[in-house]
């Protein structure tokens, strides 16, 4: 990269012995790089953006409110305090809850390593003490929480840990499935929504079985579509996740996408998540051909013709631009009309509680599933048919690239909004938890 334009710098991880290395954004052609070196191990390249020109417009200034209560002092530096320390820039908006190792599947690719793990699920009496920390360290709106491991179905009282999850104050509760169970048993959607369950972050990769006998060793596309109609029965809201992988499903996006329309209302979105390197997962990771966020936003505007245009999807006002994009969308007969993001400016949130709220709300409102209007007596007045037709035909596209070893950025890290909390009750970032070396060893997770 003789060439290449240096646009900022910021520190990473070296990939082998995860040590903290400077490291720098660089231009070289019309894509954009992450390049880093280390003095013992030598220099890392990898694509962080596919577009240049359109970098510098996407990199714009967010707005980032500390947590009130940090945990863990400041020491070693980032990623090597979490807890979190008071250098982290952004509280949580989601937290996720890892009740479980196990797993009812045995995926080729896998971020938690599912299955690989003896250790025992934590009981309900322990699961409640996280539930307790989290409503000592939130502010007045709690954080969102995100159920997950693992695979969270194989739990039998997994409807007691969202129902506690309620009683304890909690307004938004998602699971993060593979939807096996759900497709499995007719009436077992009906059972969570019944506890409390406010979505299902449903594993979707596709419409193809190729797909997921490469990315999950077995057929599951019947399954995963009588998942879907299984929570459409039971009024249960399912958001499709996919992971983006390289030569794999890159080019079904727009069969996802065709998917969604066809199953909404209780589809309410798609969550792309271009594939990470950390966890398990076959081969090493490409260099040139990483999947990124602005890949997934290349490919929805070039497969489907159009109806959704890169220019209608934006970064999050909070957290790091390039760590998540978003779009809001409604469709008008055999169109989509994109609904603008509001920007966000002092005067809407002038305080940093109000801030936070905002920011946890728009997920709450963005993929769980209102309820039904009505005029008096049944009757439906011009506004009722509004909000119906919002109900109905409104939907979300968003998208949000996990860091791996190779991609990381301390700055990203910081700013991280995405938190899980640790057996031991500390807070960290997600990518930082998650995260491993070349030899599969990581800082959190892994210890």
């Amino acid at each position: 990269m003789s060439d290449a334009k240096t646009i900022s710098a910021t520190e990473s991880l070296c990939p082998r012995c995860l040590k903290r290395v400077p490291a720098t954004y660089r231009q070289d052609g019309n894509r954009v790089y992450l390049v880093k070196e280390c003095p013992e191990h030598g220099a890392y390249t990898t694509l962080v953006w596919e577009d240049a020109a359109s970098f510098s417009q996407w990199m714009v200034e967010t707005t980032n409110i500390p947590g009130r209560l940090p945990q863990t002092e400041t020491d070693k530096g980032c990623p090597f305090d979490c807890g979190l320390c008071p250098n982290h820039k952004q509280t949580a908006c989601c937290v996720l809850l890892d009740v479980t190792m196990r797993c009812n599947q045995k995926c080729p690719l896998c971020f938690a390593s599912a299955n690989e793990s003896p250790a025992a699920d934590p009981s309900l009496e322990r699961i409640a003490q996280w539930y307790d920390r989290l409503r000592e360290w939130g502010e007045e709106r709690p954080f969102n929480i995100q159920i997950s491991g693992g695979e969270p179905t194989v739990r039998e009282d997994l409807p007691a840990i969202i129902a506690m999850g309620r009683e304890k104050g909690f307004t938004y509760i998602q699971l993060n499935s593979n939807g096996r169970r759900l497709g499995e048993d007719p009436s077992y959607a009906k059972t969570l929504r019944e506890a409390g369950l406010s979505v299902v972050f449903m594993q979707f990769d596709g419409i193809d079985d190729a797909i997921y006998r490469q990315l999950r060793g077995e057929p599951l596309f019947a399954n995963k579509k009588q998942a879907v109609e299984h929570c459409a029965a039971a009024g249960l809201p399912v958001t499709l996740v996919p992971t983006v992988t390289p030569g794999v499903n890159v080019h079904e996006i727009g069969a996802m996408f065709q998917f969604m329309l066809d199953h909404m209302p209780h589809v309410r979105g798609i969550h792309f998540q271009p594939v990470s390197y950390f966890g398990r997962y076959p081969g090493p990771p490409p260099e040139e051909g990483r999947v990124t966020l602005d890949t997934v936003m290349i490919e929805l505007e070039k497969q489907t013709g159009g109806k959704i245009r890169r220019q209608d999807l934006a970064p999050l006002q909070t957290g790091h631009p390039l760590c998540c994009f978003y779009g809001a969308f409604l469709r008008e007969g055999d169109g989509i009309l994109a609904m603008k993001p509001a920007e966000s400016c002092g005067c809407c949130c002038p305080t940093p509680e109000e801030i936070v709220a905002k920011d946890r709300d728009f997920v709450l409102n963005k993929w769980t599933l209102p309820e039904n209007g009505g005029g008096c007596c049944g009757e439906e007045d011009g506004f009722d048919r509004v909000l119906r037709h919002l109900r109905e035909d409104g939907f979300t596209l968003t998208g949000m690239a996990f860091q791996d070893v190779w991609n990381l950025d301390v700055d990203r890290l910081q700013k991280c909004r995405v938190q899980v909390l640790t057996a031991d009750e500390r807070l960290v970032p997600f990518c930082a938890y998650q995260v491993t070396n070349e030899a599969g060893q990581g800082l959190y997770r892994r210890k």
